[in-house]
């Protein structure tokens, strides 16, 4: 499939980062190929789309080496990435340690992955792409290691999580095609991709200013407001026609970020008995802003 690592390879992955996406459970957006670390280039650059976290890609067409896992670290640390992915043929006994003990000194939300590519076929059909990751964080021991150091934990980030955890498998059996997110987070809101570089779907428990109550928010949140939001406003009567949302055009305060945003309010995240409402509410606004803004956002410059 590929003649070639770098004419071949690099580009396909960069091309198609659903299926490396697929295999990390991320939803990754493409930065940039070949970027520039000093006199050094990394081979593929993401951002998860949730957390705007970098990634940074190493890839080889062969047997893992001590060369290319150099280069990974090299390049992490010149992009203080959030991530790092070596792939490769295949993953020699030395590296996956290698790896492994990386990610026991990583911190949360941070760490390496290992992923072997393989093609197959069935019969005379087309090679299709096989992504298997042998070597990935283990959040579970990093949270619980966290939460040892700190001796405490965050009562709302609890509830969060329990929050998250209920949600992602309804939203993804409503919207099986939209997101690889399955890892529930302790946070207030998580990100959905847009299709576009720095535009997402965001859900989250927000508490305006100025405001005692809490309320859901979901919004377009678009991370350079300055550029994109005057071109989407230039057709926003024909969005608001369209859209069975009351929208709010919301600048964010000292940020050139800016958000197209409804709101449930008021809401209460610690009333479990209504997360059901909530959740439901939730998805539906959710399915409403990606469709009334696919087009839109594929349409601009």
């Amino acid at each position: 499939m590929w003649p070639d690592e770098a004419r071949d390879f690099t580009p396909w992955l960069a091309a198609h980062p659903d299926h490396l996406g697929k295999a990390l459970q991320m939803d990754l957006e493409l930065e940039g190929n070949e970027v520039a670390v000093g006199s050094f280039s990394a081979d593929v650059v993401f951002r998860d789309a949730n957390t705007g976290h970098r990634l940074v890609v190493e890839n080889f067409l062969e047997p893992t080496d001590h060369d290319h896992l150099g280069k990974l670290i090299t390049y992490a640390a010149g992009l203080e990435a959030h991530w790092a992915v070596l792939v490769a043929k295949s993953f020699r006994p030395e590296h996956r340690s290698a790896l492994k003990w990386l990610n026991e000194l990583s911190g949360e939300g941070s760490g390496f992955f290992g992923v072997e590519v393989h093609a197959v076929r069935i019969g005379d059909s087309p090679a299709a792409v096989r992504l298997e990751v042998v070597v990935e964080p283990d959040d579970f021991l990093r949270s619980a290691r966290a939460a040892t150091a700190t001796k405490t934990v965050s009562a709302w980030n609890a509830g969060y999580l329990d929050w998250w955890t209920e949600f992602l498998p309804v939203f993804n059996e409503a919207h099986p095609d939209w997101s690889n997110l399955r890892q529930p987070q302790a946070a207030n809101s998580m990100s959905f991709p847009s299709g576009r570089s720095g535009v997402r779907y965001r859900i989250g428990f927000a508490r305006p200013t100025g405001e005692t109550n809490h309320s859901l928010r979901a919004s377009v949140y678009i991370a350079d407001g300055d550029s994109i939001l005057p071109l989407l406003e230039v057709s926003r009567a024909e969005i608001e026609a369209s859209c069975d949302l009351e929208l709010r055009w919301e600048p964010i305060e000292n940020a050139r970020a800016s958000r197209i945003a409804v709101y449930l309010d008021p809401v209460d995240p610690a009333d479990r008995e209504s997360w059901p409402q909530y959740r439901a509410w939730a998805i539906e606004a959710l399915g409403e802003l990606r469709r009334v803004f696919a087009g839109p956002l594929r349409d601009l410059p």
